[in-house]
C-alpha cells in the first residue's frame, strides 16, 4: 500500500506544525495510510506528542547531521513506499524536493504560509518550486499572487485555505461578563505589538472610568521589549501576558473582542480560533485577513500602524455589547461554512487526484458539497 509522508521542519507549537497534524489526522480517518516525518526528533511540543500518540499517528523524528537526516528521511520514504509528500515550510520543501531527485515517481507539493519571506527563503523557494517539486499549496491567495508575480510558475501554484475543527454550538458572548480584549501570538516584530498597546493605552485613556483588560498570549524573542513597552505606557495594570498556556482556549472564552495588528500575514490560525469562539474581530488588512473578517460584518479590517483608527474600532465595539455579539454570532457562521476540515480535505484528495491514481473513489468522496479551490 502506498502512504502519504507529511513533512515538517519541526513539531513544536505553530500554525504549519498545527495544520499539518490536523491534515494527517483527516487521511487517516479516511483510510490512508499516513506517515509524519520531522526533520528534528527532539523538537516536539508535548501536545503535539499528545495529539500524534490519541491519533495513533505514526511518526518519525530525524536526527544527526545534516547529510545523516536527509539519508534517513529518504530511506524512510523507501521503506514506506511514499507515492505523496506533504512539505511545509522551506528547509522541509528543499529536503523534499531534493529527494525528488532520488525518486522521480514520488510526487511531492511543497507549502508556503506567509505573504513575505526574507530573500534567501524566498529565492530557494522559487528554485524548488520552478524545478524540484510538483506543485506547491499556498495557504493564502496573497502569497500566490504576489510570488508569482516575482517569477513563481503560475501553473504549479495552488490555494488551500486553512481548515478549523468547529464545534457544534457556540457560547454567545451575552454569556461572558467580562470585557476583556485579546491577542494570541507569537511574540516577534511581525505581529507589531507596538501598534496594539499604543492602541489599547489610546482607548483606556479615552475611557478611563471603563474596566477593559487587554490578554497577551503567547512567546517569543519581543517578550521582554513588549514587557518594557507596557511598562512604559503605564498599563502594567490593565494588560496580561500569559505565556504558552495549554488552555488557550479558555483565554479566548473568556473575552469579548480579538485584536491582530500583524504587518502581514498567511491565513490567521489565531484569527479562525477566536471566530470559533464567537469574537469580533478587529484586524489589519494583510495576507487573506479579508477572507476572514468582512469589515462591518463579523469585525473591522484596517491598515498596519493606523493606532488611530484601531483605537476608535474598539472603543466601537467596547461600547456596544450588542455589536459584539452580532459580530461574534456572524464570525461563527462564517468560520463554520467557509473554512471546516471537510472543504479543506475536498481541496487535498482533489489535489491527490490530479497528480496520483493512489486513491480509492471512496476515498476521494467527501461527504460534504463540491468545493472550489483556486487552481483546482
Amino acid at each position: 500500500m502506498s502512504s502519504i509522508v507529511i513533512f515538517c521542519k519541526t513539531l513544536v507549537k505553530g500554525g504549519a506544525e498545527k495544520q499539518a497534524l490536523s491534515f494527517a489526522k483527516l487521511l487517516a480517518e479516511r483510510g490512508m495510510d499516513v506517515v509524519v516525518i520531522s526533520w528534528s526528533k527532539y523538537k516536539v511540543d508535548a501536545q503535539n506528542k499528545n495529539f500524534i500518540a490519541e491519533n495513533s499517528l505514526r511518526h518519525y523524528g530525524l536526527h544527526g547531521t545534516r547529510l545523516m537526516r536527509f539519508i534517513q528521511y529518504n530511506r524512510i520514504l523507501k521503506r514506506e513506499n511514499a507515492a505523496v509528500v506533504f512539505s511545509y515550510l522551506t528547509l522541509a520543501n528543499i529536503v523534499t524536493g531534493l529527494s525528488k531527485l532520488f525518486n522521480r515517481s514520488l510526487v511531492t507539493f511543497g507549502g508556503i504560509r506567509s505573504e513575505r519571506l526574507p530573500v534567501c527563503k524566498f529565492l530557494s523557494e522559487r528554485f524548488v518550486h520552478n524545478h524540484l517539486n510538483d506543485a506547491t499549496i499556498f495557504n493564502n491567495h496573497s502569497a500566490k499572487n504576489k510570488f508569482e508575480q516575482r517569477g513563481f510558475n503560475p501553473g504549479k501554484g495552488y490555494v488551500i485555505h486553512n481548515a478549523i475543527k468547529i464545534p457544534a454550538s457556540f457560547t454567545s458572548l451575552q454569556d461572558r461578563d467580562d470585557l476583556n480584549i485579546i491577542t494570541v501570538a507569537r511574540f516577534v516584530k511581525a505581529k507589531d505589538f507596538d501598534t496594539s498597546l499604543l492602541a489599547f493605552s489610546r482607548l483606556t485613556t479615552r475611557n478611563p472610568d471603563l474596566s477593559i483588560r487587554y490578554i497577551i498570549v503567547g512567546y517569543g524573542p519581543e517578550e521582554p521589549r513588549i514587557r518594557a513597552l507596557i511598562s512604559s505606557l503605564g498599563l502594567i495594570e490593565k494588560v496580561d501576558i500569559v505565556i504558552n498556556p495549554p488552555n488557550v482556549r479558555d483565554y479566548l472564552k473568556g473575552s469579548g473582542i480579538y485584536l491582530s495588528t500583524s504587518l502581514f500575514e498567511g491565513l490567521s490560525n489565531s484569527l479562525m480560533e477566536a471566530m470559533v469562539e464567537s469574537l469580533p474581530i478587529v484586524a489589519t488588512d494583510v495576507g487573506d485577513n479579508s477572507f476572514l473578517v468582512r469589515d462591518g460584518h463579523n469585525g473591522y479590517l484596517l491598515p498596519v500602524k493606523d493606532v488611530k483608527q484601531i483605537a476608535i474600532k474598539l472603543e466601537t465595539l467596547v461600547k456596544s455589547a450588542e455589536l459584539r455579539h452580532t459580530f461574534g454570532v456572524n464570525s461563527y457562521a462564517l468560520i463554520k461554512e467557509g473554512f471546516n476540515e471537510e472543504k479543506l480535505l475536498s481541496g487535498y484528495l482533489k489535489l491527490i487526484g490530479q497528480y496520483t491514481t493512489i486513491l480509492s473513489p471512496k476515498q476521494v468522496h467527501v461527504n460534504e458539497k463540491t468545493y472550489t479551490h483556486t487552481g483546482l
